[in-house]
């Protein structure tokens, strides 16, 4: 069976017909002689140091590694003889469906590779690897990701060497190993270690927060996205305005394991530190666009700008009873936690009374308009959007498809992290529409899976992407199903298309919606991956057969929408 390992322990068998195993050092590395049917006969020792045969699918041994300063791991290792010409080392994250691939070099079967581990490149600037257990893993360059990718093991002559760590900028990272010589990469969080551990966190909410906050207020700005994991959205749009305005305030973001890069504006606080239990406690402004911690207490003086996060299309909060959602926490109304906000935005008339009831919010409400809108009125708007295209590596010719499909939350691993929620066939996608489309797969914030690289060059994934109203701009089509990006996207006049496989389930069970969403979207309603790529070619004849329900959907929804949100919120900060 392919991917199966199938393993003997060698023994002796004594003159009274017992048994005794037969040692072997340890230390002594591998043999390995190749079968005729794509597999390989190993001679080894076990961890117990006894001699053990191995039938199973080839696989390299590492037996070279070297951290260098800057978080980069170096890695060298003998290749199997029926190993393929060009390979790549991958890294798979132990919980989520995530993979990091990195080329290797081939000399004289033997494979070298580096693996920038303490600043991998991506679409929010340099990050180091994100927390978690990643196993290592070689596999054919460009090849679809299988269970049956072969381990990368760990040599006898690199064990003693193990566990190997570096520290890069605060994040601990390990070379290790599991099941015996398996090699681990550990990610540790970026948390320094006097702030991790519950009862680190507990003195830090009950005696460095409260020591904060009687202390006075400071002219800092507490910039939160998400929770810490993005570098965007509304609350990205407010700091620009003010940083334009040139108001004279220290400028501080929180960042989730330091999974997000900030520009030279502002100083990056990582959540769950000291320093940020001090700034959400002695910050005079706070701007966030999702809940803050339950245990925050605003303070006399502080204000608390909530922009939320997008017109509510499907329910959410208080308004989720009766549904598959009602009794998960992380979706449970906080009027406790709302009674902290000093003004909270709607982007509409519509989102008014739901984000009222949803949210249990009965102070101070302003329909401003969401500020991450202003950037589809602004001057730089093309600039902005060629550049996105340019970064992703997009050629001229292509159509942008974005696809951002809606979170299921009864597809999570829990309630920080979702599974991705992909009903599309991106082989047959890829077959059809490759030749003038790209398609940009933008997930969740909440999303912990990543899409797997090989879909590339048609369909990427622009998760990590800071901003999704830069992918907006930058897409000719939007592709989502219940997302609240539809309400942003509408301001651009393009057309939308809403794959929506699961409607009734989510309708009836899941979450429902805040309106009559079959009546009301503004693109026809796709059930599978054929009826979109046909959509996609005749999209002429959509945009003018749905012209009508297009243009009610953007007066309902964007009538507050005119590039000067940001500047109302900061009116509103600056008296």
């Amino acid at each position: 069976m392919p991917g199966h390992t199938e393993s003997w322990a060698a023994e002796v068998v004594l003159a009274d017909g017992g048994t005794d195993p037969i040692a072997c050092d340890p230390r002594l590395a591998p043999v390995a002689h190749p079968l005729s049917h794509g597999r390989e006969l190993v001679v080894a020792a076990s961890p117990a140091g006894h001699l053990v045969l191995h039938d199973r699918t080839p696989q390299p041994f590492l037996d070279r590694a070297m951290w260098r300063a800057d978080g980069a791991l170096l890695v060298a290792g003998r290749l199997p003889d029926a190993a393929p010409h060009a390979t790549e080392l991958v890294l798979k994250h132990g919980a989520h469906a995530a993979e990091l691939a990195f080329p290797t070099l081939h000399d004289d079967g033997r494979f070298h590779g580096t693996l920038p581990l303490g600043a991998l490149p991506s679409l929010a600037g340099p990050v180091p690897l994100r927390e978690g257990r990643w196993t290592l893993h070689l596999r054919e360059q460009g090849a679809p990701g299988s269970p049956l990718d072969a381990p990368v093991r760990c040599a006898p002559s690199l064990l003693d060497g193990l566990p190997a760590a570096r520290t890069v900028r605060g994040k601990p990272l390990t070379l290790d190993r599991h099941r015996h010589d398996e090699a681990l990469v550990v990610a540790g969080p970026a948390l320094p270690a006097t702030d991790r551990g519950p009862y680190r966190r507990r003195m830090l909410r009950e005696q460095h927060y409260s020591l904060h906050r009687s202390r006075p207020l400071r002219d800092t700005v507490l910039y939160s996205s998400f929770g810490g994991r993005a570098y965007g959205d509304s609350p990205r749009a407010v700091h620009e305005e003010l940083v334009r305005r040139g108001m004279d305030v220290e400028h501080l973001w929180a960042v989730r394991d330091a999974q997000t890069a900030v520009p030279e504006t502002a100083r990056a606080v990582l959540v769950g530190s000291a320093e940020w239990h001090g700034a959400l406690a002695h910050s005079r402004w706070v701007v966030t666009n999702t809940h803050l911690p339950r245990w925050f207490t605003r303070r006399g003086g502080q204000r608390i700008i909530q922009t939320w996060h997008g017109t509510p299309l499907k329910r959410i909060g208080a308004d989720l009873a009766g549904t598959l959602c009602a009794g998960l926490a992380h979706l449970a109304p906080r009027p406790r936690v709302s009674r902290q906000w000093s003004v909270l935005l709607s982007p509409n008339a519509h989102s008014t009374p739901v984000l009222r009831s949803a949210l249990g919010y009965s102070g101070r409400l302003l329909e401003t308009g969401l500020p991450r809108t202003d950037a589809f009125f602004a001057a730089d708007r093309d600039g902005r959007a060629a550049a996105v295209r340019e970064r992703l590596g997009i050629g001229p010719g292509k159509k942008v498809v974005l696809y951002a499909p809606t979170p299921r939350d009864d597809l999570a691993y829990d309630a920080g992290h979702h599974r991705l929620h992909l009903p599309l066939d991106l082989e047959l996608a890829g077959r059809e529409l490759a030749d003038d489309h790209v398609l940009l797969v933008r997930s969740h914030p909440l999303v912990a899976d990543r899409l797997p690289a090989h879909h590339a060059p048609f369909a990427l994934d622009v998760s990590a992407h800071p901003d999704a109203t830069e992918l907006l701009l930058a897409a000719d089509v939007l592709v989502t199903d219940y997302s609240s990006l539809a309400a942003d996207f509408a301001n651009t006049g393009r057309p939308m298309l809403f794959l929506t496989p699961d409607l009734p389930h989510y309708r009836d069970t899941l979450r429902g919606f805040t309106l009559d969403f079959e009546a009301r979207v503004p693109g026809p309603l796709l059930t599978s991956t054929g009826e979109l790529i046909d959509a996609l070619g005749d999209l002429d004849a959509i945009a003018a057969a749905g012209a009508d329900a297009y243009a009610d959907f953007r007066e309902t929804f964007c009538h507050r929408d005119d590039g000067g949100a940001a500047g109302r919120v900061a009116d509103l900060m600056e008296r």
